[in-house]
């Protein structure tokens, strides 16, 4: 068949100049003539993408038709003191984000939890999933179907472990839906996320299936789809949340009645009371889980390490709990899926793989530690954003560091003080300074955690000003 026919049909020549140059290609040379081309279809200098410190041979596996580079700003939060499972010890986050403010929030959070002795993490378990659809043609056909590949889950494991070495098929569940089958096979992939090596070992055991006669007899299949959309594969679904598509992870700590005052500015009672509307106000809008803004951390988190960014849709859905103590309040976060992993994908780039290995996520066991790293940071922050949106400093703080505004106004600097308290409040005449409440309400740390943040002795700070 000529360049110009296809199935029969004419097929028009490509226009000179109409398309991505040097396409596979992976060297600088290509990148630069690649850029070059972009500028001359789009009129744009794009200066800021002529260098970048990426070695365009290295990204074979990560992107096509490289032109350049975006920076992200990378800033840090912490310490946070953690009793996990997998981390123990101070921790600093790094967060990559453009938004103000979210930083300096994450940090007050981990302040008040380090000054209450820490916060408990424990990677509960790991699931990686993918889900093929088979379509019959009649119901008969997938009902019989379905009873009987689920019989060789043995032979299952052997196609899959001919793909890979690291993929661990757990189970294969039929879900009849009509004539279609969607046949969910559950998996355990180590430290990497697994997507790609999931997709890879599903296929290869579904060529197993359709070669056995017996499985799938002639004239009854019709269709076969790789993924029939019941996995939740970069999608927030209700089936994740119940349970879980990567690492399912939970993070709990107490925090006395002193430490709520004093760093985060409210009072037990008011925290949990504005707890509770903000969780009736996801009930009635039907969010998966309730929480803050649990988002954020999964996203900040997920770019500065390399992950599939895509994956925050399904990642960042959680459960975030207050509940009132005598003497304080309990606080916990459950991120059902996190989809990350600390090998493939994107974590070998060089800042991103220093990034990991600076939190200790490098080696066996590594993909756990920073689940539980993000679940410890997720409960932080969202301590401190229900804290600003109780106490009125949530307006405040994203005045001070979450507007994009010059430095500088008329040579003068701009305020980088909290405002006074009668600023702080949007809704209603000014009030009265907030309490100072006494020495003794403050309690030290935990006995034998000797190891304090810097700052505990300074006075409390803002939402954005830890």
């Amino acid at each position: 068949m000529s360049s110009g026919e296809r199935h029969g049909r004419p097929v028009p020549p490509r226009a000179p100049g109409r398309y991505v140059p040097a396409r596979g290609v992976y060297t600088e040379e290509a990148r630069l003539r690649r850029l070059s081309w972009l500028r001359s279809v789009t009129g744009s200098a794009l200066d800021s993408l002529q260098h970048t410190r990426l070695d365009a041979a290295t990204l074979t596996g990560n992107i096509e038709g490289l032109v350049g580079t975006v920076e992200i700003p990378v800033g840090v939060a912490g310490p946070l003191l953690f009793h996990g499972t997998h981390v123990q010890g101070e921790v600093y986050a790094p967060m990559a984000t453009t938004e103000g403010a979210l930083v300096s929030s994450a940090t007050r959070g981990a302040l008040a939890v380090t000054m209450a002795g820490g916060v408990s993490t424990h990677a509960l378990s790991q699931a990686m999933t993918r889900a093929p659809v088979f379509a019959f043609s009649r119901l008969a056909g997938a009902a019989r179907f379905a009873s009987a590949v689920v019989q060789h889950l043995g032979d299952l494991r052997t196609a899959v472990g001919q793909v890979s070495r690291h993929a661990v098929l757990v189970s294969v569940e039929p879900v009849v839906l009509g004539r279609t089958v969607h046949l969910r096979f559950r998996y355990t992939t180590g430290d990497a996320s697994g997507q790609n090596m999931t997709t890879a070992c599903t296929w290869h055991a579904c060529q197993w299936i359709l070669r056995q006669p017996y499985l799938v007899a002639d004239g009854e299949l019709e269709s076969f789809l790789i993924e029939g959309n019941t996995s939740g594969d970069k999608k927030a679904s209700a089936q994740a949340v119940a349970e879980g598509r990567g690492i399912r992870v939970a993070a709990d700590c107490l925090l006395p009645a002193g430490i709520v005052e004093r760093v985060l500015r409210t009072t037990p009672d008011e925290l949990v009371g504005g707890y509770r509307h903000i969780t009736a106000g996801a009930v009635h809008s039907g969010v998966l889980g309730s929480h803050a803004n649990t988002a954020n951390m999964v996203a900040a988190i997920f770019t500065a390490t390399g992950q599939d960014i895509a994956c925050v849709h399904e990642s960042g859905s959680g459960q975030f709990v207050l509940e009132r103590t005598p003497d304080g309040v309990y606080a916990s976060m459950t991120l059902p899926g996190l989809a990350l992993g600390t090998v493939g994908g994107g974590t070998h780039l060089p800042t991103q793989s220093e990034l990991l290995a600076a939190m200790g996520c490098a080696g066996p066991g590594s993909a756990a530690r920073l689940a539980e790293i993000i679940a410890g940071f997720a409960l932080a922050l969202d301590l401190s954003t229900v804290s600003a949106a109780v106490s009125g400093d949530f307006v405040g703080a994203h005045e001070r560091l979450g507007r994009n505004r010059p430095p500088h106004r008329n040579g003068v600097p701009r305020r980088t003080v909290p405002p006074a308290a009668a600023e702080r409040r949007t809704d209603g005449p000014a009030t009265p300074a907030p309490r100072e409440p006494g020495p003794a309400a403050v309690p030290h740390p935990a006995p034998g955690h000797d190891r304090a943040a810097p700052g505990h002795d300074r006075a409390a700070p803002s939402p954005g000003e830890p």
